[in-house]
């Protein structure tokens, strides 16, 4: 662990803790230290495959654009909405300046405009927010016509379809289930059909890292150990048909040259 990964840590805590006290659903992932300790892993993981001019693709309160330009990166924060729509007064959201567009697919810019483009946690909700299918496939297309060619789309918290977590939330109705999840096939089928090719899959979340929900005794457990279950779970996701069932999908796809 960096002085860097520290000092995240405990910037992503507090804000955490204040977007809750203002009773914003979208802080429920930041919650337990084990969720914010996956998001530092996340940047980290993209400061090794990345530079440049990174798009945040659906950045929602810039916790991801934050974490980026701590490691370097030049960030554009990009979000559905109201060119007018307000931010919290947190800190993370003071320096935030968001492009918003209504348009469910469209973004608005030129062609060749960044150097990676970032999904975390974005592509499987596109159809969902937008009302209408096939929103996802447009949505890739445009990602790849601002990619510079070379550029990667970074996906991160991809839902896998044969998700164990996914399985038992619908079958005891625990809670949210994401209505789109992904097959490795599915999602390479959608992605060259848009251009891209693939570059890396990975898979993660095998050890659960959203705690809602669970026992209070269990989310105080995986606040003592959040950083040794992250550093399991990575392992766990190494091993051939165990991984066929973790949470999550991690891709990493490349623009030609």
């Amino acid at each position: 662990m960096t002085n860097l990964d520290q000092a995240d840590y405990a910037f992503l805590r507090d804000n955490a803790r204040a977007g809750l006290a203002l009773q914003l659903p979208a802080f429920i992932h930041l919650d337990q230290p084990i969720g914010v300790w996956n998001y530092i892993r996340i940047a980290n993981d993209i400061a090794r495959q990345a530079t440049g001019h990174v798009l945040d693709w659906g950045c929602g309160y810039g916790q991801m654009t934050y974490l980026l330009r701590q490691r370097g990166f030049q960030v554009t924060s990009f979000d559905i909405g109201a060119p007018d729509t307000t931010l919290p007064d947190i800190p993370i959201c003071r320096d935030l300046t968001v492009v918003r567009s209504q348009h469910p697919t469209q973004l608005p810019f030129e062609p060749a405009s960044f150097d990676a483009v970032l999904s975390c946690g974005v592509l499987e909700h596109v159809d969902e927010y937008s009302g209408q299918a096939g929103n996802e496939r447009e949505s890739l297309r445009e990602i790849a016509r601002i990619l510079r060619p070379g550029g990667k789309l970074l996906i991160y918290q991809l839902p896998q379809k044969n998700a164990w977590q996914e399985a038992l939330i619908r079958r005891f109705k625990l809670g949210y289930a994401h209505p789109r999840r992904y097959t490795t096939g599915e999602i390479g089928q959608m992605l060259r059909a848009a251009g891209f090719e693939m570059a890396r899959v990975r898979r993660a979340n095998l050890i659960p890292k959203n705690l809602t929900g669970m026992p209070a005794a269990l989310r105080r457990a995986y606040s003592r150990f959040s950083r040794i279950l992250i550093a399991v779970d990575g392992r766990l996701a190494q091993i051939p048909g165990v991984n066929q069932v973790a949470g999550v999908l991690e891709i990493t796809a490349r623009k030609p040259d």
